[in-house]
């Protein structure tokens, strides 16, 4: 009984120091998908673009169906990819949707900003008929903030002006990422 007792008191030690790990794990991997998710609609939306010759845009959506209008806000809850040939921005007249993506993983708080790190006005992406951003000419970039704000977790999705997205990189001493303007980026 002794030994049984022993055994599972190491068990116990060695399973609750692999909880943390585990955890951080678990949040990379929600950060990473939402991530692929996001650089998938924006292709998507680009390939629309040019396949369709004409505007199409990718915004923020808390129901799936319409725009979110609110500028800064969290792009956690979802985005819509439609083609986008009335009012920019916003779902109406002969507008379709293209692709829908829903609630993300709460693993994020996941914003879009300028180059200059302020808010982007509407909070959406607008791609031309030749795949370039309509409504930026110095590009964008998606922040993923960890929800315990964390640099070291913190990644982006850059734009360029031609709209063709990429991964951050991380900057030499390995612990952070940059933005589209070269500095690391820092949440909230």
């Amino acid at each position: 009984m002794l030994e049984l007792m022993i055994v599972l008191g190491i068990a116990a030690i060695l399973a609750a120091g692999a909880v943390p790990s585990m955890r951080d794990a678990i949040d990379r991997n929600g950060r990473e998908t939402a991530m692929q998710n996001l650089i998938t609609a924006i292709s998507v939306a680009r390939t629309e673009a040019v396949t369709q010759g004409r505007n199409v845009s990718i915004c923020r959506s808390t129901n799936q169906s319409t725009c979110a209008a609110t500028t800064g806000s969290d792009w956690d809850d979802g985005w819509i990819v439609f083609s986008d040939t009335g009012t920019a921005g916003t779902i109406d007249g002969t507008d379709a949707l293209v692709r829908v993506y829903g609630v993300s993983n709460d693993q994020s708080v996941i914003t879009l900003k300028t180059r200059a790190n302020g808010s982007f006005t509407g909070d959406y992406l607008q791609f031309n008929a030749n795949g370039f951003l309509n409504n930026s000419t110095t590009g964008a970039y998606f922040k993923f903030c960890a929800k315990d704000n964390v640099a070291t977790k913190t990644r982006a999705v850059l734009l360029s002006n031609t709209g063709r997205p990429t991964p951050s990189a991380t900057v030499a001493n390995g612990s952070t990422q940059k933005d589209l303007a070269g500095a690391a980026l820092v949440c909230p």
